[in-house]
């Protein structure tokens, strides 16, 4: 498997090591599903994987 270095804000760091111990799983193995299913999603949709990433939030009722 071919290593890949990221640079994260400390704020996401720290957001991801609270939920690698929250789901019993290393921060990698975290990083590796989240890019496996982008990559999957962005094979089966292309493009539109993003529209959620990048509209504004909606306000609940």
């Amino acid at each position: 498997m071919a290593r890949q270095s990221i640079e994260l804000a400390e704020t996401v760091k720290e957001g991801l090591d609270k939920m690698a111990t929250a789901f019993g799983m290393t921060q990698n193995a975290l990083i590796n599903l989240a890019v496996t299913t982008m990559v999957v999603k962005y094979e089966a949709e292309g493009m539109r994987i993003f529209f959620d990433l990048i509209s504004q939030p909606r306000k609940s009722k």
